[in-house]
């Protein structure tokens, strides 16, 4: 884009020579009056080169107007008197060009009278080309100057950056084939941060040790996160809550732990405190229905520790499972924990938490974190069959300090839980990332120490 400023004693002339100069498709960019209190000054914009001047009307040539000295602006600084001459001069010469007759007495190339040097100062003249070329160069001098330190800076960086680089190339290690498999497999999960530099460090010593990497990023999960599936209890009383964001799918988790002690002959009791959620009632009722059991709903803490009370008095000393469905709660909101907490400790329940797999890894983080003030102990991980990446049950364990217990590869109640194991994560975890299809947790896949 090329710039151009013009001065003229209104600015309909001004308009009229931006016009004559750069052509219709001229940009007006500002308007701003004159210094000199007379006239305004416009400077105008318009791409690639600006068309030719057309020739003088008398028989003038443009390098008429180039070769000649006397048509030449002066320069910066010069005098009034100086600018007025070269007025008179340029006059004059055309004049002689077009057959006018001699100069009239007292018009020498001289200094002209002073009289019509100040009458010629007062004159609201246009800016030369030459000016305008003055201005222009000016305006890019400027410009390059004010970018050169960003401009000097960012190779500066760039030049840093390459030296950086080429040295931690010459002084990284080379890692060896199933570390860089192990690393790309935590990449493509997003197991990152402390978490992910923590199993890479386990695994990469195992590895060490000769260990195939997938035993050997079982053993790195297992020192790291941990598992301690539900079902060891034996016969010892359960009483769990499960806990955890809206829409975790603890509803449907408490209806497969519901059939799963039905099928190990313990005594059930299944109690809903989600009494905010629409539906959350009915749709617990409607699994504990197909099962054969009532659902009991308890408003408050109150009502639930009564409720846990008579179920483990009633129990009289057989097998024992109390499961609690709690609302959904938003772990950020010191409110909603706290009344979730006063409901736990009133019933004396274990909180389980329930983590959906998909989330992005370093949310589900700052949620497994925020968890932790309800003091977890063991988790149930949920989605796995509708998430290909698996950081962020894997963050949010590490985050919240709890064992992974169960999981759920199916929203399909008569399939049940997947006891979770550091083996049948290992495996999730080390699938070709081209090829991942919904695979079932292996239910005897254990690390063998």
């Amino acid at each position: 884009m090329r710039l151009k400023t013009f001065q003229a004693a209104d600015m309909a002339q001004a308009l009229a020579e931006v016009r004559r100069v750069l052509g219709d498709d001229a940009i007006i960019v500002s308007t701003v009056p004159a210094e000199s209190g007379r006239g305004v000054v416009v400077t105008a914009a318009i791409d690639g080169p600006p068309r030719p001047q057309p020739a003088e009307a008398a028989g003038g040539t443009a390098s008429d107007k180039t070769d000649d000295p006397r048509r030449r602006p002066a320069p910066r600084g010069s005098s009034v008197a100086a600018s007025a001459r070269t007025v008179l001069e340029e006059r004059a010469a055309l004049q002689r060009r077009s057959g006018g007759g001699a100069r009239p007495a007292g018009m020498a190339t001289g200094t002209p009278p002073p009289a019509v040097a100040e009458r010629a100062a007062r004159m609201p003249l246009l800016r030369s080309p030459a000016d305008d070329d003055e201005i222009e160069l000016e305006f890019e001098q400027e410009e390059a100057a004010a970018l050169a330190p960003a401009a000097a800076s960012s190779a500066a960086r760039q030049a840093a950056r390459g030296n950086r680089e080429d040295g931690e190339a010459e002084d990284r290690p080379r890692l060896s084939p199933d570390l860089a498999q192990v690393e790309r497999a935590l990449a493509f999960h997003g197991i990152a941060g402390q978490t992910g530099r923590r199993l890479l460090v386990a695994a990469r010593d195992r590895l060490r040790c000769q260990e195939p990497p997938e035993r050997a990023l079982a053993q790195a999960l297992d020192r790291v996160v941990g598992f301690d599936p539900l079902g060891r209890g034996g016969h010892r009383p359960q009483a769990f809550a499960l806990v955890g964001p809206s829409g975790a799918g603890k509803t449907v988790t408490v209806a497969k732990l519901a059939a799963r002690a039905i099928t190990q002959g313990r005594r059930l009791t299944v109690v809903t405190a989600d009494t905010i959620r629409a539906g959350g009632i009915e749709q617990l009722a409607a699994y504990t229905g197909m099962l054969g059991i009532d659902l009991l709903v308890a408003g408050s803490s109150r009502e639930l520790a009564r409720v846990a009370a008579r179920a483990r008095s009633d129990a009289a000393g057989e097998p024992m499972t109390l499961l609690v469905d709690t609302a959904g709660v938003n772990p950020f909101f010191a409110e909603e924990t706290e009344e979730l907490a006063a409901l736990i400790d009133a019933a004396e329940l274990e909180p389980i938490l329930v983590l959906p797999a998909g989330l992005d890894p370093f949310e589900a983080a700052d949620q497994g974190a925020a968890f932790a003030s309800l003091h977890p102990r063991r988790a149930i991980c949920t989605r796995l069959d509708g998430a290909r990446r698996l950081g962020a049950v894997i963050a949010a364990a590490a985050a919240a300090h709890v064992r992974l217990s169960e999981a759920s590869v199916t929203a399909h109640v008569s399939e049940g839980l997947n006891p979770l194991s550091a083996a049948g994560l290992a495996q999730l975890l080390l699938r070709d990332p081209l090829n991942l299809r919904p695979a079932k947790l292996d239910r005897d896949a254990e690390i063998r120490q």
